[in-house]
């Protein structure tokens, strides 16, 4: 039996999964930057060759995609980040006073609830709720403390030298594409690499054309939230708007996940016109949305919302915050993976 078994495929496929498995555990985790490189790279290759064909030279065509983006990306952190920080001193400021007005806009609901429900009801609901808005507000405290901006503040270093990696790995990973597809090609049977490429183009359908389409309805998105918030609060709506934007990422939450808390808070703290505006704004993203998302998304784009769902949970369970959008992504591997046979592959030992 074990003869039978110690043949030289089954042991090339079980040391591959060993060292891919041995990969994923220690490599991966510190090589986030230059994997979302190569990934960046391989999202944009098609705009390379367009721009290759143009110019007749892939060192001109890298060279003036790579500076659009590198000056976009400075542009964009400059105009937001100053921005951002500004609003973030701010907020920690003014975010006493705002958790005070809520209790006390609570305690005047508590007295007006009273009267309609029983007494002894509306005790154990307001002592709990009241509990319960003291712990976020001490929650809220304690993450804006002195020491966790410290914290903060002594990360920039490590996360400059991270940008760094990124932006210089992504340039090499623009050039290298053609010769990193020739040394693969070279390494396999034809069969394999043509399995691969199969696996390759539909990875690449589903995984970028979903990643593209996300961030295209998240750029409208922001151009309707920002226009919205140009009459709610003027002097706040870049900032707030590319908030809602980022959180607009986030599966399954949304930019109402935003708005709509927020119409909320100023419904209770006594601003029944700031919450009514903000409602407007919250059904308006809501219905572009889903009107916009299936002519976006297109067929064959991702997972249906229940596989979603489940792999998002075991991803942020196994892999922390980071998990929640890794998890559908290697779900689409492994299901693209199985669906082309590729267990079948068969390499040069």
């Amino acid at each position: 039996m074990l003869k039978r078994f110690m043949t030289k495929r089954n042991i090339t496929i079980v040391s591959i999964t060993i060292i891919t498995l041995l990969f994923l555990y220690f490599i991966v985790p510190i090589s986030v930057p230059l994997i979302v490189a190569l990934l960046f790279a391989l999202m944009i290759e098609p705009i390379v060759k367009l721009l290759e064909q143009k110019v007749n030279s892939r060192k001109w065509s890298v060279t003036i995609i790579y500076t659009s983006i590198l000056s976009l990306l400075l542009l964009f952190m400059y105009l937001f980040l100053t921005k951002l920080i500004q609003h973030i001193i701010q907020f920690s400021k003014d975010l006493p006073d705002k958790m005070n007005n809520l209790l006390s806009a609570w305690s005047v609901f508590e007295e007006r609830l009273s009267k309609i429900i029983p007494e002894s009801v509306s005790d154990a609901l307001f002592n709990e709720t009241q509990k319960f808005l003291f712990s976020i507000r001490d929650a809220i405290l304690n993450y804006f403390n002195v020491e966790r901006i410290t914290n903060l503040v002594a990360s920039l270093p490590e996360t400059f030298i991270t940008l760094l990696v990124f932006l210089v790995a992504l340039f090499l990973f623009m050039l290298e594409i053609p010769n990193i597809q020739t040394f693969i090609q070279a390494h396999t049977y034809e069969k394999t690499y043509n399995k691969g490429l199969y696996i390759w183009r539909r990875i690449s359908t589903s995984i970028f054309g979903m990643l593209r389409a996300a961030f295209i309805l998240s750029g409208i998105t922001w151009f309707f939230t920002f226009i919205g918030l140009l009459f709610i609060t003027p002097k706040n709506a870049l900032v707030l708007s590319f908030i809602i934007c980022l959180v607009d990422l986030l599966p399954i939450l949304g930019a109402t996940g935003v708005t709509i808390p927020w119409a909320l808070y100023a419904y209770i703290t006594g601003d029944p016109t700031l919450a009514l505006k903000l409602i407007v704004l919250s059904v308006f993203l809501l219905v572009q949305r889903k009107v916009l998302e299936p002519k976006v998304m297109g067929k064959g784009v991702g997972l249906s919302p229940l596989p979603t769902l489940i792999a998002m949970f075991i991803g942020l369970k196994l892999m922390g915050f980071v998990g929640f959008f890794i998890g559908p992504i290697i779900l689409i591997v492994i299901l693209i993976i199985l669906e082309s046979g590729a267990f079948n592959l068969d390499f040069k030992i």
